[in-house]
């Protein structure tokens, strides 16, 4: 008996302890992004020594011009319909079932299909950039 009072406890105590570390993207300070209906917030890490791990929000409907990063990075939609449209304009529709690997310099734009927005995880290989090519 007491061994399972114990087990219980522990589990009770770890669940507990847990709890604390559990973030909700409604609690995030997003900050504009620079692109209207598109905002991003850093989870973890920091911008200053290139370990920060990013989270954008797109809006339905709003499209990121085509642009290029210089470092390659990893993503991956957690709320929505991420698009992602290549130099070709080919457009590959994600959801919660695939991740990104987007490789520097690769020129590409992104967009949300909705219906609800978009919240996608970026993490890039250095420091994050953007660059849009002069028209």
């Amino acid at each position: 008996m007491l061994k399972k009072i114990t087990t219980a406890v522990l589990l009770c105590a770890s669940l507990t302890s847990f709890a604390g570390d559990v973030h909700r993207f409604d609690q995030v300070d997003w900050q504009p992004a620079g692109v209207k209906g598109v905002d991003m917030a850093v989870l973890w890490g920091k911008e200053e020594d290139s370990t920060a791990v990013y989270a954008f929000r797109i809006q339905p409907g709003v499209v990121i011009p085509a642009h290029t990063h210089s470092r390659d990075y990893w993503g991956v939609a957690v709320q929505g319909k991420w698009v992602h449209i290549d130099a070709n304009g080919k457009k590959v529709k994600t959801g919660q079932e695939a991740f990104v690997r987007v490789h520097g310099n690769d020129l590409h734009a992104d967009s949300c299909a909705g219906p609800k927005a978009c919240i996608n995880i970026l993490d890039f290989d250095g420091t994050r950039d953007i660059a849009f090519p002069k028209k």
